[in-house]
């Protein structure tokens, strides 16, 4: 590690209150991401962001069949007491057989952070046995992935919760309705996944990109037809904002994810050296107040929900209760996240906003919803 790195671990386990850039290590895995490149170079990756002072790396089992870990236990091991690892136990799985199995290829004793991946049926459950391996002195603290706000209060009365992971960039913002100020108001650190929205604000597409068939990107509705074209707008208007701040766009990006307040670790993910550096550049300096509102303002523009018109009020009465209930809040005034958190909150299946967003796309091209 560098001399003149400081070694910071963040909230999640030492109280502090500066956010940090983390490593997200799903693409080093080699799997889910297109050509995987040399595992050098992705060793290689890992390396320098130790040196260059990065202290919290977050994996999971399935990130490349286990790659990722592997990567991690070689990369990490000298120097294993200065940084945070993070891994994640499945929503099916055994979770002391898969921790004990992750730990074998981290070659640790210990994570600092384990995770339940996603709060499916019986999570309850699987979060019970986690705290368990946690009392075992196999994991320092416990986390939640890919949950409702709901679920977050529920697993605060099961276990002693350290930690929340989500999905957070300037373009997906669920998390700002319910479960940032919950976190911010318990304690919790906050790890902002998917930071760069998948490598679209690496700004690199100008078309939709074909990905192939095991590319996890091939399914992301963002990368296809009219959502592409709405976040390629917002691109090309952030692209001066960038300039003038003296950064590349995904640095640009993460430097305003590190501005949103209750956000403790940003994962940015890099499959090799040149990617770090490009991460890392985002710590050079804070995001100016004004360039931040700016970029709201950018987003909210061209995120506007259509209104609904009268004929489809109408015909909403003969749909399921989900459609009726977007229908019913296409009045010009909510967000399609106000609206997603607002069903979710009912405690039926969750909604996000992604779904809002789709459906409303499929009303305006039905001539049953009009721009606002």
């Amino acid at each position: 590690m560098d001399e003149g790195a400081r070694i910071r671990f963040g909230p999640l386990l030492f109280g502090d209150s500066q956010p940090l850039i983390g490593f997200g290590a799903w693409a080093v895995g080699g799997a889910g991401w297109g050509d995987p490149g040399e595992e050098q170079e992705r060793l290689a990756a890992i390396r320098l962001a130790v040196e260059r002072g990065v202290t919290c790396f977050d994996t999971a089992p399935a990130y490349g069949a286990g790659a990722s870990e592997r990567l991690l236990g070689t990369a990490l091991k000298p120097v294993r007491d200065r940084v945070i690892v993070a891994t994640k136990v499945g929503p099916h799985d055994d979770p002391r057989r898969s921790l004990e199995d992750s730990l074998r290829r981290l070659a640790s004793d210990y994570v600092d952070l384990v995770q339940l991946h996603e709060a499916l049926e019986r999570w309850e459950w699987q979060l019970e046995k986690l705290h368990g391996l946690v009392e075992d002195g196999k994991a320092r603290a416990l986390g939640l992935c890919n949950a409702t706000a709901q679920q977050i209060r529920r697993a605060m009365e099961i276990a002693p919760l350290a930690s929340y992971q989500g999905p957070y960039n300037l373009f997906d913002r669920d998390v700002e309705e319910r479960e940032l100020p919950l976190l911010r108001e318990r304690g919790l650190a906050f790890l902002a996944y998917r930071p760069l929205a998948a490598g679209l604000l690496a700004g690199s597409y100008d078309e939709p990109p074909a990905f192939a068939a095991r590319d996890h990107r091939a399914g992301l509705y963002w990368f296809k037809g009219r959502e592409f074209a709405r976040r390629r707008a917002v691109i090309e208007r952030l692209r001066p904002l960038a300039r003038q701040a003296g950064v590349t766009l995904p640095a640009f990006a993460l430097r305003w994810l590190l501005a949103r307040p209750g956000v403790s670790v940003v994962l940015a993910g890099a499959r090799n050296r040149a990617q770090v550096q490009d991460n890392l550049a985002a710590l050079e300096g804070p995001l100016p107040a004004d360039v931040v509102a700016a970029v709201d303002e950018i987003v909210a523009a061209a995120f506007r929900l259509p209104r609904a018109l009268p004929r489809a009020n109408r015909e909403a009465q003969t749909w399921g209760p989900r459609e009726r209930f977007i229908v019913e809040r296409l009045d010009g005034t909510h967000t399609a996240e106000a609206i997603a958190a607002e069903w979710t909150d009912q405690g039926a299946q969750p909604m996000v906003a992604a779904q809002v967003k789709i459906f409303a796309d499929q009303l305006e091209a039905g001539r049953l919803a009009q721009a606002s």
